[in-house]
């Protein structure tokens, strides 16, 4: 299936969460959920000062030892119809911001997740990972991924809705 890519750059600054996957150099799969911004043709996910278990992040080994990632954005409904799902493929790498940069991520961060005021979440010297992706699938329960998907955006951006 197809989506236009102003729908897609539409959902990716809007969806709040996606998951990210990633596989050890033996092919082990481990994924999280990730907050995330798009710059260009990169998207960021911030390493900040939520709570993580495991030091280094299992995340950053792994793309240490196999910088192949996928990031899955999606959607359930209890009614099937509207079930759809984005997946992108790429490479991922740990990223540290120059200062402009760092700028400019904060700025996206803060557009998105107001949570990020809160200075201990996004430190100054903050590390991202970076992810040149391409569109990989898009598939959708009703067949047309670009009506349902339009659907859950405006819900998702309603005012009222918390964003």
């Amino acid at each position: 299936m197809k989506i236009d890519n102003e729908l897609l750059k539409t959902l990716m600054h809007a969806w709040p969460v996606a998951r990210l996957a990633t596989a050890s150099r033996e092919g082990k799969p481990h994924t999280v959920p990730i907050v995330f911004v798009v710059d260009g043709v990169h998207l960021y996910s911030p390493i900040d000062g939520k709570s993580k278990r495991g030091t280094p992040l299992k995340r950053l080994r792994n793309i240490e030892e196999n910088s192949a990632v996928t990031i899955l954005l999606d959607a359930y409904h209890d009614d099937w119809q509207r079930l759809w799902w984005v997946r992108l493929d790429g490479k991922a790498e740990r990223f540290m911001a120059d200062e402009t940069k760092a700028r400019v991520l904060e700025k996206l961060l803060l557009a998105k997740y107001p949570q990020y005021e809160d200075h201990t979440l996004l430190p100054r010297d903050a590390q991202f990972l970076r992810i040149t992706w391409h569109l990989g699938a898009v598939w959708a329960q009703s067949g047309d991924p670009t009506q349902v998907i339009e659907q859950a955006i405006s819900e998702l951006i309603r005012p009222g809705h918390g964003r």
